[in-house]
This record gives structure tokens, sequence and C-alpha cells, in this order.
């Protein structure tokens, strides 16, 4: 190598470096005059309108910080409703096929429906619409709802309904406030937290209330089976006369008096003494039966509860105060109810947050007793404030990295006006945001972040070519001051300009081709930092050069000497442009630069680390064990995005159908517990036979309300910024020690539920089973939760095949009821009268909010006894009364099952949750087991949807279908996109390139620096132990537009020197070494910047992409652009003419 000699080595004539770039003061103001840049520096350069600029700007901004709405996460608008339809008597089977059927025709009819999934219950069906992402929910709702009522024909007669019931994110709560006592009990205090809901309902901005847990007060008429038979009266008989008892309404207008007046019946039941005296029928000897002869009534909340809800302290609880004032924690949970409190649309979260919070605690001592604690469990406007107040400081740490780079390279008065470009581009930036309804949110904040090194690359640019010109030789005058301020930014800004609209692109391509909820959530990114980048380049060639000629001092001038003959004939100089930086970037490049082996050498260098870089992350999906287990020593793995540090998680649990509440409430117990004992909790709320406080997540997962089988508990934790331990490491913890408590009550599902960093999912692992024959799917559900058991890292496994839960059946003998003189439908009127315990009307009650219902049912213990019917008669055809058991038979077997369908074919689901891992192996390695499983009854598995478009069962081709959804799904829908994006923005810049170049050769060099990104992406995830994610793949999109300017910036040059005469070689080397300082301010301007964004569980992976990608392809770039120009003007040599 070292006795290879240098091709370029020609004679040429004599020249001086300094002619090459700056020609005569007039041509190179005549050639800034003919550009966009030139002609904006010199208009904003010496004019009173750039101050005026500069204040309007930043009142703008601080116009956005003050009134644009807050929130922690962008909003994602998925209109969804459900479609509620009642068959009474119908069981699953008839349901699906005479209801749910009917509905899903028509509801296919509506247009922007992305799925529909259906449950055909027990005497009912549950449809729930989703629209597709970003459709609007009121037009999506009028089209639902006109389909629907339009196609009520098509059900069966007697079908009640269908109602339709809207879903959406705006009304899930933002404000979850506990009110805890024994002393009044849950009944007590439902009364109290709806007294506070009733004060809360003038605040402007909040939508719908809710309060959760309590019991509410009822009429409940317990009827003894024995007495109503004595005195001759049948159920129905009882129930027909309570439901004609309560009337009132108007009945016409009568003339009196030559007076028209107005008739009313007024026959409420107002009380319980009401009730106790109200006539049902008459005795055999004629005289009148009250309702206190035949049943008990009282007056209140029900006796057995249906749910519970209970608070309790942690550990480190320092908000658990007694009446004393001392802090109490580890201390026994306590009866509570919660308020939960939603938000208009586009109001802000914080501020809505604060008033009611306020307005709660003016409320103590009056509306609620002093002995009433009352905690904020939720804060959604707290989060917003406190991510977006975190947010802007590591803006701020980020801009003081960035100023302190410029310090270091181009002193105090450049990096001074780089300073003040930064809050003037931001304010524009923010403004805009407000202006075009977006909200202040994390997204947004980051794409600022993200931005900041691109956004100050402009005004780095422009300051160092201005301190440049200034230096080449004496500044005679302020006249000749200002003529270098217009010509330095116009003579780069061809280059600067395609940069910012190359990097603009690639941003902005994230919006048409991202789509569903990653688009809405990644939307904040795709919109400002484009308009940060338009903002930084106005700036930079406005405000830069105006403050440059005013602050920026006159350096003393260093021509460079002139070239001199070497012995070989070719023009060498004794010092090489770009200080002691291009010094040092001339002595490798002069030695690789014109040798051709070395070139070559160096290119396949490159390759090679490209293809090694490469093989971290999908060594894994190929190395022969196969995809599961542990990740490689050297591997990088791949997922969606990583889990997050919160203050909260949830954990469920779910008891085998047919649980009932008292054994589900144990159970949570049990899990409370546990949750006791860790050091870091604030405090819980525990519920039984009802749900959480709903939010997007549960909303997503499509979580029951209530029932007798569920129940959960929501854990608060210490802030994040003070603990040592995060969520992620507690919840891990947690699943191993819920272990025992699964075990403990066979059949129970007890998940530990973390929120997701970005959109909602269904679940971390999550396949979808589609099959005809509902026994092929319960088996293969079976089937697959055994596989997910056996999956490394599996934590949690969850099954929506239920056990089956015992039934009796009760069936009158027709032959038998007529012997005994029984009409069957009398019998079977009375039958179902006796057993449907349910509300039959309301009291009016004075001092309710809302009618008190008025319950009735039998008295009987917890579990239902067939032996009650002795007690119990009916009449016959001769008036002698016959016991229901003489004509009705029992029969013990399994409930009917429900029906779950998506999309119009049956279905269940088997969800997975890992302890560490990322689900993209694990999946991988489950497709791998389990496709083209051998299936009962003849036939196979087939798996699917792994593929980058989403799919849809076909069961004509296999038996049975797996389809995997989850955080798999949302991964390949979102890198499917992301790599659309990359694609549209790096083909649209080629296009400009080649546009601007006239030269495909010369566009492809210029991208030439995308690809020697990934020499540092992948090892820099390894690096900092970061999975590859969503986001990760967000930096490489962004990142091709980056390093490109830096290219551009080299290629503009070298084209500059050989238009001045300069042998090729020498315009390569100068070029590089010219721009180096310039290069390297950007890099380590978006290096410094990004820095603060790597803990980051979101944009932690788009961070070292950027800093990691940047500085590989920097490093890369600069020696690499060079070797390509070498060869391509070698073969096309370069005569003032632009061509491939």
């Amino acid at each position: 190598m070292s006795g290879e000699t240098d091709p370029q080595q020609k004679p040429a004539p004599v020249a001086t470096r300094a002619p090459k770039m700056e020609n005569t003061a007039a041509q190179e103001k005549k050639r800034s005059e003919h550009t966009i840049t030139g002609r904006m520096a010199a208009l904003f350069i010496d004019s009173k309108l750039t101050v005026i600029v500069m204040i309007a700007a930043l009142l703008f901004g601080i116009w956005a910080i003050l009134t644009t709405p807050r929130e922690e996460n962008p909003q994602i608008t998925m209109p969804a409703a459900a479609v509620i339809a009642v068959m009474p008597g119908a069981e699953p089977a008839e349901v699906e096929a005479k209801v749910v059927r009917p509905l899903e025709a028509i509801i296919n009819q509506v247009s922007g429906v992305d799925h529909v999934w259906a449950t055909a219950k027990d005497s009912g069906a549950l449809v729930t619409v989703q629209f597709k992402v970003g459709e609007n929910k009121e037009a999506s709702l009028v089209k639902l709802a006109d389909r629907v009522m339009g196609g009520r024909n098509e059900l069966p007669p007697g079908v009640i309904g269908p109602f339709i019931k809207s879903a959406d994110v705006d009304d899930v709560p933002i404000l979850a406030v506990t009110l805890v006592s024994d002393k009044y009990g849950d009944y007590g205090l439902k009364r109290i937290a709806e007294s506070v809901l009733d004060d809360l309902s003038g605040l402007e901005d909040i939508s719908t209330t809710a309060v959760y847990g309590g019991r509410d007060r009822e009429l409940l008429v317990t009827v003894e089976p024995e007495k109503l038979s004595a005195f001759g009266l049948s159920f129905a008989q009882l129930k027909l006369a309570l439901s004609a008892s309560s009337v009132s309404g108007p009945l016409g207008n009568i003339m009196e008096a030559g007076k028209e007046a107005s008739v009313r019946v007024l026959d409420f039941i107002e009380s319980a003494e009401d009730l106790r005296n109200l006539v049902v029928g008459m005795s055999p000897e004629g005289r009148p039966v009250h309702l206190s002869d035949v049943a008990r009534i009282d007056d209140g909340p029900r006796e057995t509860k249906t749910h519970s809800t209970r608070f309790g302290c942690g550990l480190s609880g320092t908000d658990c105060r007694d009446e004393a004032g001392k802090i109490q924690s580890g201390i026994q949970e306590r009866e509570s109810v919660t308020l939960a409190i939603a938000k208009r649309k586009n109001a802000n979260a914080v501020t809505v947050a604060e008033e009611a919070v306020a307005r709660i605690e003016r409320m103590k001592g009056s509306v609620i007793p002093q002995d009433v604690g009352v905690y904020v469990t939720r804060n959604d406007g707290d989060k917003a404030n406190d991510a977006v107040n975190t947010l802007i400081e590591h803006l701020g740490i980020a801009v003081f990295a960035v100023v302190s780079v410029t310090l270091l390279f181009l002193g105090v008065r450049a990096a001074s006006i780089v300073a003040i470009t930064v809050p003037l581009i931001l304010a524009i930036t923010l403004g805009v945001v407000g202006l075009t309804g977006f909200t202040i949110n994390r997204l947004t904040l980051y794409a600022l972040i993200i931005a900041l090194g691109l956004l100050v690359d402009d005004s780095i640019v422009v300051i160092e070519n201005i301190v440049r010109h200034y230096g080449l030789s004496p500044i005679r005058n302020r006249a000749d001051k200002m003529e270098r301020s217009i010509v330095a930014p116009g003579e780069i800004g061809s280059a600067t300009l395609l940069a910012t609209i190359a990097v603009m692109l690639v941003f902005a391509s994230l919006i048409p081709a991202l789509t569903g909820m990653p688009k809405q959530y990644f939307y904040p990114v795709g919109f400002a930092v484009p308009v940060a980048l338009a903002a930084s380049f106005l700036i930079a060639y406005t405000v830069a050069p105006w403050a440059a000629l005013r602050w920026m001092p006159a350096p003393k001038a260093t021509p460079l000497k002139p070239l001199k003959t070497s012995p070989g004939g070719a023009a060498a100089s004794e010092e090489v442009p770009g200080g002691r930086l291009g010094a040092w970037y001339s002595i490798p490049a002069k030695r690789l630069i014109g040798y051709p082996k070395r070139e070559t050498l160096y290119v396949l260098i490159l390759i090679l680390l490209i293809a090694v870089s490469f093989a971290m992350p999908f060594w894994q999906l190929v190395r022969p064990s196969g995809p599961g287990g542990p990740s490689p020593e050297f591997g990088v793995e791949m997922g969606f995005l990583p889990k997050d540090n919160k203050n909260t998680f949830n954990v469920t649990v779910e008891m085998p159908s047919g649980t009932p509440v008292e054994v589900t409430d144990r159970a949570v117990r049990d899990v409370a517990a546990l949750v006791a004992q860790i050091p870091e909790v604030r405090n819980w709320q525990s519920s039984s036979g009802l749900a959480d406080v709903p939010d997007f997540n549960s909303m997503m997962r499509m979580s029951p309300e209530k029932g007798s089988t569920i129940g959960a508990v929501r854990v608060n934790l210490t802030d994040k910024k003070s603990r040592e331990r995060s969520s992620i490491v507690i919840a891990a913890e947690l699943r191993k020690a819920l272990k025992a408590v699964s075990a403990k009550w066979p059949g129970s599902t007890i998940q530990v539920l973390e929120d997701p960093p970005g959109p909602p999912l269904k679940g971390t692992i999550y396949a979808e089973l589609y099959a005809r024959d509902p026994e092929l799917l319960r088996w293969l559900a079976e089937r697959v939760e055994k596989e997910f058991r056996a999956t490394y890292d599996m934590a949690e496994v969850t099954n929506t095949e239920n056990a089956d839960r015992p039934q009796i059946a009760l069936s009158i003998d027709r032959e038998k009821a007529i012997r005994a003189g029984v009409l069957p439908a009398l019998a079977a009127h009375e039958l179902k009268a006796l057993t449907d315990g349910s509300v039959i009307g309301y009291a009016h009650t004075e001092g309710e909010r809302l009618g008190e219902p008025i319950r009735v049912e039998i008295a009987k213990g917890e579990a239902f006894d067939p032996a009650f019917l002795s007690g119990v008669t009916v009449p016959g055809f001769a008036g002698v009364r016959v016991p229901l058991s003489e004509i009705v038979a029992t029969t013990s077997r399994s409930e009917p099952r429900e029906i779950d369908k998506k999309d119009g074919v049956m279905t269940a689901a088997v969800g997975g949750e890992l302890a560490s891992t990322t689900p993209t192996y694990a999946v991988l390695d489950l497709d791998r087991r389990l496709s083209g499983l051998e299936l009962p009854g003849g036939g196979t598995l087939a798996t699917g949807n792994l593929t980058w478009s989403d799919e849809r069962p076909d069961l004509t081709k296999s038996p049975a279908v797996l389809f995997w959804q989850g955080e798999m799904r949302m991964m390949l829908d979102s890198y499917r996109d992301l790599a659309k994006s990359l694609m549209l923005s790096v083909g649209a810049i080629f296009l400009i390139l080649v546009a601007y170049y006239r030269s495909f050769g010369l566009a492809m060099i210029a991208l030439s620096a995308v690809p020697l990104c990934f020499i540092g992406i992948f090892p820099g995830h390894w690096l900092m132990n970061v999975q590859f994610s969503a986001s990760s793949l967000v930096g490489v999109t962004a990142i091709s537009g980056v390093v490109v300017r830096s290219s551009l910036l080299i290629i503009d040059f070298v084209i500059d020197y050989l238009k001045a005469g300069l042998p090729l070689k020498d315009a390569l080397i100068d070029a590089g070494a010219v721009r180096l300082r310039p290069i390297l301010l950007t890099t380590l301007a978006i290096l410094l910047g990004s820095v603060i964004l790597i803990p980051d569980p979101v944009f932690g992976g788009l961070a070292i992409t950027f800093i990691f990608g940047t500085v590989a392809s920097t490093i890369g770039t600069i020696f690499l652009v060079p070797v390509l120009l070498n060869y391509y003007f070698a073969k096309y040599p370069y005569a003032g003419r632009k061509e491939a």
C-alpha cells in the first residue's frame, strides 16, 4: 500500500487557495442577490423590522404556553359504541343466531367500521363497534344509529332494543378522588360523594361524573312464599299490584265554574310505610291483604353486597393521617368510594383537575364531614403538568448543552447569538402548535427536544460561515462587514435550504405513512419538527446575520498562503484551510483519497461493519436453536416500545365463572396484603365485584365493569423521581409473589397490568383463535394456553374460555300441570315472576336525587333451594291451589356458555405477559410451535397475521385459525408504516437532489451517508442495553435527512472549488477540511440535545439512534463522500456542467 502512487498528481497551473472560494466582493454580492437566503439576509440585516419580528415571536410563544391545553399524551380519536339488545329467556345460541347475526349484517353496512366484537349471553347480546382511528365521533355514531334503528325489523319480535351507548376516550376520567371512612360505611360515603358531585357540576369543563363503589338506598320487598300462599295470592299477582301502585300523570282538562282546570292522578309510593300499607289482594275471607302481611319491607342499602371498595395506606403513605395529624401507614383497609371526573374534549386537563380539587378542598367540613378522609388517587392533570415541566427542564438542559458546544468552537458572542435564536424558534413552534389546535404534551415537547440539535444547525452553519468570511481579509468599514454578513449566508444558502427541506420531508412523511393509533400518537412529532425546522431556517437567515453584524467582532484576518508547485508539478499548499481541525482531517484524508486500493478497502470495511451491525437484532430470528429463549450475548431485542417507569399500576383479579363475590373479595384481600408490604406504596384502592375506575387501557382491553368474579387493586407509588426502584422492577417482583395467591385460588387469573408508554394494547402477547365449532375452540384455547405457559420468560397467562358454571334448570311438566288443572302458561308466568328478583318500579322519596328503586325478591339463602317451590302455589281449574313443586322439575346441568365473536367469526383469546423480554421472539417461537398443530377431528391449525398487513380469518382453508394481535401486531404495523415513511422521505430527497445537481450520481453520493448510520445504531442500542423500538425506527427515518446535510455541504464546496480551478484531490480534501468544523458542531449539537432523552422509554431509542447513528455517519461521511466524489469526477470530469 505504501508504494502506491497518487494518480491525481499531474501537472496543473499554479493558483492560490484564496480565490478558489472568495471571489471579488462584487462577484459574491451579485451571486448572493440571486439566492433566496441572500435576499432574506439583506432584507432584515439592517431593518427595524427584525426587532419587531423577534418581539412578536416571543409574545406568540408566551401566548401559546399560557393558553394551549396540556396533556400527558396526545389524544387518540377512536370512536366506539356498544349496541345492546335483550331477548328475554333466550339462551346464548339462540341469541347469537337471531340477534347477533342480524346486527352484524346491519353494522357491516356502516362505513368507517374497523372491527365488530359481539357477545351472545343469556337473554341478551352486546355488540361493540370500533371505528377506524381518526373517524369523526359524532358522524360515526349518527351513521351507526341510522342503520341500526332502520334495521330493527330484521330482529325477531319480542327483542327489547337495540340501544346504542357511546364509548369514547373523552369519557375516561382524568381525576379520581377517594372518600374513606369506616364510620359512615360505603352507603353513607356514596351519599356524601353524590352531594360532592352535585356541587362540582357547575364547573365549566367537566363532562361526565360517576361514583364507583358504595350501595344505593332501596326499598326492598322480601316476599315470604308461605304467607303468600296462605292468603291465596300468587307471586305474579303481587308483582302486578306493586307495578301498578306508583302511578302519576296528567289525565286531561275539565271545565269547572267557567274555568279550565287540569286533572292529574297522584298515586306515588313515597316511603316504606306507603309500601307496608299497600293493598295487594283480597283474602278468601274477603278482607284486604296488605303488603306487610306477606312480605318484609326494608328501607336502606341491601344487606347482601354485590360489590365492595376499600382504601389502604402504604408504608410510604405520607398523605394518610389520623385526626391528631399523625401519619398512618400500613393500616387495615377501610371502606371507601371514589368520585370519577372526566373533562370535555379539548379542555385543559391541568386546569380542570386543579379547579375540581380546589372546590373539593373547600367542601371539607361542610359537604364532606371532617372525619371523612379525602385522597386524590388519580390526577391526570398533575401527571400532564409534571411531564410537561420535566420535559421543559430537559429542554433547558439541552439548550444549555448546545450553546456550550457553540461557545467552545465559535466563542462567546457566536454562542450568544445561537442562544438567542433558540427561544425564538421554540416560541414560533409552540405558537403554531397552539394555533392549529394541538395540545402541549409529551410528544410535542419530545419533538422539540429531538429537533433542538437540528434547529440550531442552521444558525450554527450561518454564524460559522459569517465568522469565516470576517477573517478572510481585514474589514474596512461597517458597509464591508454588512456585505460579508449577507454574502456568507448566501454562499451556503442553497445547500442549507435543501438540507432543511430534506429533514422537514423526513419528519413530515410520518403523517401520511403512519396508520391507526401510532399515527395519532406520533403525529405531534411529524408536525412540530417540520414547523421548528422552518422557523429555524427563517431565524437563521434573518436574526443571525442581524445579530452578527452588531455583536460579532472583526477577527484578525488570516489569509491563506499561496500555493506552490510541488516537484511533480501539481499545485500544493503550505497550509490546509479549516484551521487546526482541517489540518488534522487532511492527514488521513491525504493518505486515503486518490489511492484506489485504499479507497476500495475503506468502502468494503464500511459495508462489513453495516452487515455486522444488522446481524445484532436479526441473528436471534435465524439461529439454529430458534427464536425462543434468551437473547444472544451481542444481540439487540426488537419490540414496539419498552415499559415505562410509572407512579401507578393495576392488579386485576378474575375468578372462575360462578364464584360468589364473597370469595372474590377474599382473593382481592390476599392481593392487597402483598401490596401493603411493598415499601414504595403510597396507597391503594381495592374493589371486589367491581372493576377499577376505567382508563384508556381498560377500554382497549374491553374489561368488564362489574360482576361477582372480578376484582382489582390500583396501586399508587411514591413519586418516581424520589424512589430508587422503578415500577417495572416492583411489578416484576409482585408478579412472583402473586403466584402463591393464584395457587391458593385455583382457576383464578391474577394480572399485574402496567400502563404502556405508548398507545394502549389488549395485551403484550395476544392470540386470537377462530373456529366454527365451540368445542374445538375450547380445546384449542386450552392447548394454546399450555404452550404459552411453556414459553421462556412467560409470567402471566389469561384465557377467555372459562370453566363451566353449574346451573339448576327448572322445567314445567305440562302433563302433570294439565292433570292438576293448572294452565302451563300460568305456571310458567308464576315461575318467572318468582325467580326474577328485580326492580319493578321507583319510589318518589323526598330528598333523594333519583327515584328510589323498589326491589322484590323471595326470602331465600345465598344458594337457590328448589325446596322452597313447595311453599308457592298456583290456582287450578277447580280453585284448588297447587304447589309449584308438584308440576316443576329441577335438573342440574352446565350453564350454556357465552358466545364471543369478532368480525362475524366465533373467537376466543389467550394472552400472556412477559417478565422482562420483548414479545417479538416469544411470538415467533410460539408461532413456530403452533403452526400446523393437528386438530381433533382432522385438519391443522393455521397461524397468521405476522405479515405487514392485518389479516382476516378464512375458515374455508382450515377448521381453526390463530392470529397474533397485541404488541406484536402494533409493532408490525408501526415498522411497516415507518419503513414506508423512510422510503417516501429518501425517495423525495433523492428526487430533489437529482433536480438540484442534475445528476443521479451526485444524488446517490449524497445519500450514501444514510446506510452508514446503522454502523452505530444497533451497537448503540446494545451498549445502552435498550431494545430497538418503534421510536428507534422513527429515529432512523429522521436521521436519513439529518446526515444528508453534511454530505450536501461537502459536495457543494467541492463543486465550488472545482469551479475555481482547483485540482480534484485538493478540492476534495479542502472541502472536507473547511466543512469539518460546522459538521462537528452540528453533530455535537444533535448528540448533546438528544442525550437527555436516553432514559425515556418512548424516545430513548430515538435518542440512541440519533446519537450513535449521527456519530457513525459523520465519521464515515467525511471520508466516504470525498472517496465517492473522487471516483465520480474521475469518471465524469467536472467541466462547468452537471451530468451523470
